[in-house]
């Protein structure tokens, strides 16, 4: 099943907040840390949000998931990480910090060889969109869409082409949220229920539970 969330960034140079949707494509647990998740989504390194996760000094950025089935709210608030391919790691990419990338750094995790997999993982039309112009940036007319690659297949499929697999993958980057805080509400029972689940540094008490006024 795919999961649709909101990610909410704000640019530190104007305060103006934006949001967009994305898929959470996974979540990265360590097994010493089960209760400390990264949530892991991609971008594409030449969007704004980006720039503003970075001009951020604390990279804080707000996930927002709604669970129509049960009427369930929850806003995830955490430290982004950026992993883009080498290349633009030192320019692009945001070094994750904390216990949870210091446990995956001890036993010679390799984010790019993540990044590659999960490159990999998502369909031909999907890779196809990191093989475009930098998104945002003005077009002349709709009908230039029409000059883009609609698939780009990986090695060993039908239709693979280097150059755009490579500029694709290229521009491909995983996006991590290292969660410090949680707003839970259920809507779906009478009375509504707010929680706020904060996260501690104790190894007794990992997430302090604060009951709120829906």
């Amino acid at each position: 099943m795919t999961h649709i969330f909101q990610l909410a960034t704000s640019d530190v140079n104007n305060t103006t907040p934006h949001v967009r949707s994305h898929i959470l494509r996974d979540h990265i647990i360590h097994p010493s840390l089960p209760s400390l998740p990264l949530l892991l989504t991609s971008t594409d390194i030449r969007t704004p949000k980006v720039t503003q996760i970075k001009s951020n000094p604390s990279h804080r950025v707000e996930a927002h998931f709604w669970i129509n089935a049960t009427n369930e709210q929850f806003r995830i608030s955490g430290r982004a990480a950026i992993c883009p391919s080498p290349d633009l790691k030192e320019k692009k990419g945001i070094e994750g910090v904390g216990e949870v990338y210091d446990a995956f750094r001890s036993q010679g995790w390799d984010w790019e060889d993540e990044r590659r997999k999960q490159f990999d993982s998502v369909g031909a039309h999907m890779r196809a969109s990191w093989c475009r112009p930098v998104p945002g940036s003005p077009m002349d007319s709709y009908s230039d869409a029409e000059k883009w690659p609609v698939k780009v297949a990986k090695p060993g499929e039908e239709g693979y082409d280097a150059k755009d697999y490579e500029e694709a993958r290229g521009n491909f980057a995983l996006l991590l949220i290292d969660p410090i805080e949680v707003d839970y509400v259920e809507l779906g029972v009478m009375p509504n229920r707010r929680t706020k689940f904060v996260r501690q540094e104790s190894d007794d008490q990992r997430w302090k539970e604060v009951i709120l006024v829906p």
